[in-house]
C-alpha cells in the first residue's frame, strides 16, 4: 500500500512538472520537454533569467533602503521620546525610584513617605532635610527635621526574642535605614542645586534634536534614488526587450506566445 502510495505522488508530481514546462514553453510538449530541443528553449530560458535576476535585485535595494529609512524614523522617534521623558522627569521629579523601606517610612529617590498605622501619609521632600539616629530603653529613634525645623520622628523598638518569635529591630538595621536616608537627601540637594540647568540643557538636546532631520532625510533620498534607479533602469528595459524578442521568436516557431 505504501508502495503504490508513493508512486501515485511521483506520477502527481511528475504530471505537475510536465504542466508547469508546458504553460512555460506553450505549443509543443516535445519542444517544451526533450533534450533535443534545449538549445530553443535556452534563449527564452536566459532571456527570463536576466529579467528575473535584475527585478529581484531592483527589489532587493529597494527593500533594505525602505529598511533603512524606517529603521531611521524609528530611532528618531525613540530618541525624541527618550528626551521627552528626560524634560518631563526634570520638570515633575515626583517620588523617584524606591530605595528602601523601614517599618512606617519608605525612601524614594525624592521623597520620605511615611505610612502610620493610623492618620494620613505624609511626604516629606527630602531637599533641605535633616535626618538622625538616637538610641533609647526600649526604641530607636528616627528623627527627621524639615527645612522649617519641624521635627518628625519615627520609632523602631528594640530587637526582643530570637527565631520566629524575635520582634522589633537591630539597631544595625536601624542605623543603615538611617545612613540611606542621609546619603539620598545629600544627593537630592546635589540635584535640586543643578535642577534649573540640568532642565535648561535637556529642553535644548530637546529642541535640537527635534531640528535634526539629517539621518532620516539621507535616508529618504537614498530610498528615493534608488526606486528612481530602478524605474530607468536601462539594463532592465534592455532585458525585457531581449526577452520580448525571445518570446515572438518562440511564437514564429509554435503559433503560442509563451509567458514572460
Amino acid at each position: 500500500m505504501a508502495y503504490v502510495i508513493v508512486v501515485l505522488l511521483a506520477a502527481a508530481l511528475a504530471g505537475w512538472g510536465v504542466m508547469v514546462r508546458a504553460r512555460k514553453f506553450p505549443g509543443s510538449l516535445a519542444r517544451a520537454l526533450l533534450p533535443r530541443h534545449a538549445e530553443d528553449r535556452r534563449p527564452l530560458s536566459e532571456a527570463r533569467a536576466n529579467v528575473r535576476t535584475l527585478e529581484d535585485t531592483g527589489r532587493w535595494e529597494e527593500s533594505a533602503s525602505k529598511t533603512e529609512l524606517v529603521e531611521a524614523e524609528q530611532r528618531r522617534k525613540r530618541d525624541l521620546r527618550e528626551a521627552d521623558q528626560r524634560v518631563t522627569r526634570l520638570e515633575k521629579p515626583g517620588r523617584g525610584r524606591q530605595l528602601g523601606t523601614l517599618g512606617e517610612l519608605t525612601l524614594y529617590e525624592h521623597t520620605l513617605v511615611k505610612q502610620p498605622p493610623t492618620g494620613a501619609v505624609r511626604t516629606l521632600r527630602l531637599a533641605g532635610l535633616r535626618v538622625r539616629f538616637e538610641s533609647g530603653d526600649s526604641c530607636y529613634y528616627l528623627y527627621v527635621l524639615k527645612a522649617d525645623g519641624t521635627p518628625d520622628r519615627t520609632n523602631y523598638p528594640r530587637l526582643t526574642g530570637e527565631g520566629e518569635a524575635a520582634k522589633g529591630y537591630a539597631e544595625d538595621r536601624v542605623r543603615d535605614f538611617c545612613d540611606a536616608v542621609q546619603s539620598a537627601v545629600a544627593r537630592e540637594n546635589d540635584f535640586r542645586a543643578t535642577l534649573p540647568e540640568q532642565l535648561k540643557q535637556a529642553q535644548r538636546d530637546r529642541d535640537l534634536l527635534e531640528r535634526d532631520t539629517e539621518a532620516v532625510d539621507r535616508a529618504r533620498q537614498r530610498h528615493a534614488e534608488i526606486q528612481a534607479r530602478n524605474r530607468d533602469n536601462p539594463r532592465l528595459a534592455e532585458a525585457r526587450a531581449e526577452l520580448e524578442t525571445a518570446r515572438q521568436e518562440w511564437r514564429r516557431h509554435t503559433g503560442r506566445i509563451p509567458p514572460p
